[in-house]
């Protein structure tokens, strides 16, 4: 998950990831209505006693998040998406986050595809072109969602 060891203080390392982490968990353990009892139970974390509080205060050790984040199926790129590209927690449920991270997760086969033309030495994008490239995926996802708006009304 994480470029840290078990020890170390995670919130000092990157504080607003480890935030946001335990915030869309937090957010997850109550849409789903888990409670500490039953991580405890199935041997998610290891106590439950202030388990919410530390949870809250994002005080986790990475062997807890890491345990949660895999109990929950918790998706990092989502996560990412929500952090990075919105700066809020709030919008890892999001459809648009949900269609980001898939675009994300879609370059691994897209990079494999490509195979030896991308098996060089890149000079880095200009910040123009990482930003045309954006609005394209932009512009076909919006296109996706009008194509899907469509058949719902002609359904209707």
């Amino acid at each position: 998950m994480l470029a840290c060891n078990d020890t170390d203080d995670l919130g000092a390392v990157c504080p607003s990831l480890v935030s946001g982490l335990c915030a869309i968990i937090a957010r997850e353990l109550d849409r789903r209505g888990i409670s500490s009892r039953h991580l405890a139970d199935m041997r998610v974390i290891r106590r439950r006693q202030g388990f919410r509080e530390r949870l809250a205060s994002a005080q986790l050790l990475a062997s807890e998040i890491d345990s949660l984040v895999r109990y929950l199926e918790i998706s990092m790129v989502r996560v990412a998406v929500a952090l990075e590209v919105f700066g809020e927690p709030e919008y890892y449920s999001d459809a648009l986050t949900r269609n980001l991270g898939d675009v994300c997760r879609a370059l691994k086969g897209a990079v494999e595809r490509q195979g030896d033309a991308l098996d060089c030495a890149f000079e880095p994008m200009r910040p123009a072109l990482c930003d045309a490239v954006a609005d394209r995926i932009c512009q076909a996802l919006v296109q996706h969602h009008l194509r899907v708006e469509q058949a719902r009304a002609a359904l209707l």
